[in-house]
């Protein structure tokens, strides 16, 4: 190995150590990177809508089942170093919200601006979660976060996309076992995200 490439090696390891991942300096029992990126991958869908040739939308969203919820949680006190006291309140608060709502996170993107509100009340579209036979209607929010905070949680997340929040009134513990469908449908199209049950 001559000098070069030598010092090449060694600098190529030292970056990678610079972009390991955040320390845990209150010891938490936290899951690996690797492991929240897989638990995010398995209940996040994706698709495109076209009329021919063109692109009307691109949708990807996450539902934030018990173990995604858990898994961001781990990820969240990682990335903030979290205290086991914070942890265990944002814990409570999580488990609040997981008996009371189904929320679904969407990276919502059209190349018409004027069609990307899915959260104005004289919005184009109406969104719709199917699960167990029954029929919710969704409130949706815009996320105002930055694009590096929202890929903190969803590495899919673009800066093109916009990020909302859909919370529907059923307790996601009560229909996480089971096919659970959203559907974003309006005069411009409709597309369908169908999660996968969560293994009890």
């Amino acid at each position: 190995m001559t000098q070069l490439n030598k010092l090449t090696y060694v600098l190529m390891l030292w970056l990678c150590s610079c972009a390991s991942t955040p320390e845990n300096p209150h010891g938490l029992p936290l899951m690996s990177e690797s492991e929240y990126e897989t638990n995010i991958e398995t209940f996040t869908e994706k698709t495109q809508v076209y009329s021919g040739l063109y692109n009307v939308m691109d949708i990807s969203g996450t539902l934030i089942n018990s173990t995604v919820a858990q898994s961001q949680l781990d990820q969240q006190a990682r990335l903030y170093q979290w205290d086991p006291s914070k942890m265990t309140t944002e814990k409570v608060k999580s488990d609040e919200g997981l008996n009371k709502e189904t929320e679904i996170f969407v990276s919502f993107y059209t190349p018409e601006r004027k069609h990307d509100d899915l959260n104005k009340n004289q919005t184009l579209w109406k969104i719709f979660l199917d699960a167990n036979g029954r029929r919710y209607e969704g409130k949706v929010k815009k996320v105002k976060l930055l694009t590096e905070e929202i890929r903190g949680l969803y590495p899919y997340h673009n800066r093109f996309a916009t990020p909302y929040e859909i919370v529907f009134p059923v307790s996601v513990r009560s229909i996480e076992s089971t096919p659970v469908k959203l559907t974003v449908t309006g005069p411009i199209g409709s597309a369908n995200l169908q999660f996968k049950p969560a293994s009890r």
